[in-house]
C-alpha cells in the first residue's frame, strides 16, 4: 500500500474471525525482516506503550486506522487472530510504503514537511532542492520495484506536466535509495507555486506529495527592489497595509523616472482605468499590486500609500521594479560556468548604460548551444534569460544564416532571423571561409530611474 506522509490510512484485516467484535484480533508491526516487532493492538485493545498509539484505532471490520502517517511508519503490519491464546489460521500482512518530501535551501528560515502539503519560507533568487523519497520495508528493493512493478517517481507542476521537460529544473533519480530530487533557482512568481512528487505503478497513479513555495512575509518599511525579466508576471508587496479585510484605504502610485510626474494606478482600492497598463493590473487579497506580462517600460518606483478620511496614514511603502531586458552581470554556459573564464568569448560590461555584451566566433558544435545572461545582487541570483544558437538548414551555395531564439524562463518561441529591436541588438559578420560566423550579443537593463543608486549598492 502506497501513501504520502501526513495522510490517513486504513490497513485491511482480511482474516478477522468475527465482524461483531475484534476481541481475537492482534496487530503487529515490524520495519525489517530481522528487527524486533511491536504489538500495536492486542486482542482488540490498543497498546498504550507505543509511540504511535494516539494515532491508532480499530475499524468496525478490525482494520487498523492510522492518522497523520509520518515517514517513520513505513514497514509491515500483520493482522493475527487468537482464540484461547492459540493462533488461528495464517497471518494477513500489509506492507506500507510512505512517500515523503523534504526541502533544502540555503535561505530557508523554517520548514514543515511532515504533512502531505509541505511548506517552507524561502526567498526568490536562491536555489532550493526538494528530495522526494519512498520509504519501504527493507525486504523490498527499489530496483526490483522499478524493474518488475513498473514503479516511477516524477516531479510535475500544478497541471500535471512533467518538470523534466523544462530546462529550468534539474531532476535526478536514484534507485539505490528510491529518491528523486528537484533543484531550481526560485523566481519572484514562484510564490505560492505548487510542485507535486508523484508515484505511479504500471502508469497508474498511486500517491503524490504536494510542495508549496511560500515566501517570507513583510520585512518592515525598508524600500524593496524587485528584479524580473520582461514578459514575466510580478507581485509588488504593500508592507504598510492597514487592514487585510479590504483594501479601501490603499492607493498605488507609479513614477517612471526620479523626477517625473506620478500616476495613480489604484485609488482607494479601485483601479484607475485611464492608465495604459490598467488591464494588466490587479490587487491581491493582501493589497499587493499584481502586474501581468511586464514590459521594460514598467520599470520605476511604485508606492503603496494608505489614506483614511482623505488623510495619509504613516509612510509610503516603496518598491523599485527593475525590468531586465536580457541584461545580467554574467554570461554563463549551460552548467553555470562564467564565460569570462573562457578566452573564446569576449565580454564587455558598461555600467553607464547597464549593458553587457558577449562576442564570439561560432563553431559547428555550437548548434543548439545555450548561453545564459544572469543578474546577481550581492551574490544572489535574481533572474536570467536564455539564448540558444540554432543553425538553419543550408546548401553548399549559400553562406550560413544563423537563426537565434531568445527566451525567458518560460518562453520557447524562435526568431528565425537576426534582428535589432528595442534595446537588444544582434550583429552578424562571417569570415572568409564562409563556414564560421561572428556573433555579438548585447543586452540592456531598463532601469533608467535608479541605476546610480544600484551602482552604489552593488
Amino acid at each position: 500500500m502506497f501513501i504520502s506522509s501526513g495522510e490517513n490510512v486504513r490497513l485491511p484485516c482480511n482474516n478477522a474471525l468475527s465482524l461483531s467484535d475484534c476481541n481475537s484480533t492482534t496487530w503487529i508491526y515490524g520495519i525489517s525482516p530481522h528487527s524486533a516487532v511491536a504489538e500495536l493492538i492486542k486482542l482488540g485493545i490498543k497498546k498504550k506503550n507505543t509511540g504511535s498509539h494516539e494515532r491508532l484505532s480499530l475499524g468496525s471490520d478490525c482494520s487498523l486506522n492510522i492518522k497523520n502517517v509520518p515517514k517513520e511508519d513505513y514497514g509491515f503490519y500483520t493482522c493475527r487472530q487468537f482464540v484461547n491464546d492459540k493462533q488461528q489460521g495464517n497471518d494477513e500482512r500489509v506492507y506500507l510504503h510512505v512517500l515523503h518530501v523534504s526541502p533544502s535551501s540555503s535561505s530557508s528560515s523554517s520548514s514543515s514537511s511532515s504533512s502531505s502539503s509541505s511548506q517552507t519560507e524561502i526567498s526568490p533568487g536562491r536555489s532550493v532542492t526538494l528530495s522526494c523519497q519512498l520509504y519501504s520495508y527493507s525486504g523490498f528493493s527499489c530496483d526490483d520495484l522499478v524493474r518488475f512493478e513498473g514503479l516511477q517517481l516524477s516531479w510535475v507542476n500544478q497541471t500535471g506536466v512533467d518538470l523534466k521537460t523544462d530546462s529550468r529544473y534539474q531532476i535526478l533519480f536514484s534507485s539505490d535509495h528510491c529518491i528523486i530530487t528537484l533543484t531550481t533557482t526560485l523566481l519572484n512568481e514562484d510564490d505560492n507555486r505548487e510542485w507535486r512528487c508523484q508515484l505511479t505503478l504500471r502508469n497508474q497513479l498511486k500517491t503524490s506529495v504536494r510542495y508549496t513555495v511560500k515566501y517570507s512575509g513583510t520585512r518592515g518599511m525598508d524600500d524593496a527592489h524587485v528584479f524580473i525579466s520582461s514578459g514575466e508576471n510580478v507581485r509588488l508587496p504593500c508592507n504598510n497595509v492597514l487592514s487585510l479585510s479590504d483594501c479601501n484605504s490603499t492607493t498605488w502610485i507609479y513614477s517612471r523616472f526620479r523626477h517625473s510626474a506620478a500616476a495613480e494606478l489604484i485609488f482607494s482600492g479601485i483601479k484607475n482605468k485611464v492608465t495604459e497598463s490598467h488591464e494588466r493590473l490587479s490587487l491581491g487579497s493582501d493589497c499587493s499590486l499584481n502586474i501581468t506580462n511586464v514590459p521594460k517600460e514598467d520599470s520605476g518606483s511604485y508606492s503603496c500609500r494608505q489614506y483614511v478620511n482623505d488623510k495619509q496614514q504613516g509612510t509610503d511603502a516603496r518598491v523599485y521594479l527593475h525590468v531586465l531586458h536580457g541584461l545580467q552581470l554574467l554570461w554563463v554556459n549551460q552548467t553555470g560556468v562564467d564565460l569570462k573564464t573562457d578566452s573564446r568569448y569576449q565580454i564587455l560590461f558598461s555600467s553607464n548604460r547597464c549593458i553587457i555584451t558577449l562576442t564570439t566566433t561560432l563553431l559547428n558544435e555550437d548548434d543548439n548551444r545555450e548561453l545564459r545572461c544572469q543578474l546577481t545582487l550581492r551574490n544572489q541570483l535574481k533572474t536570467s534569460i536564455r539564448y540558444t544558437v540554432k543553425y538553419s538548414a543550408q546548401d553548399d551555395s549559400t553562406t550560413a544564416v544563423i537563426p537565434v531564439h531568445i527566451t525567458n524562463s518560460q518562453d520557447t518561441s524562435t526568431i528565425n532571423t537576426p534582428e535589432t529591436k528595442g534595446t537588444s541588438s544582434l550583429s552578424f559578420s562571417h569570415r572568409s571561409s564562409g563556414q564560421e560566423e561572428l556573433v555579438s550579443l548585447s543586452f540592456t537593463q531598463s532601469d533608467d530611474s535608479h541605476s546610480s543608486d544600484l551602482d552604489q549598492s552593488w
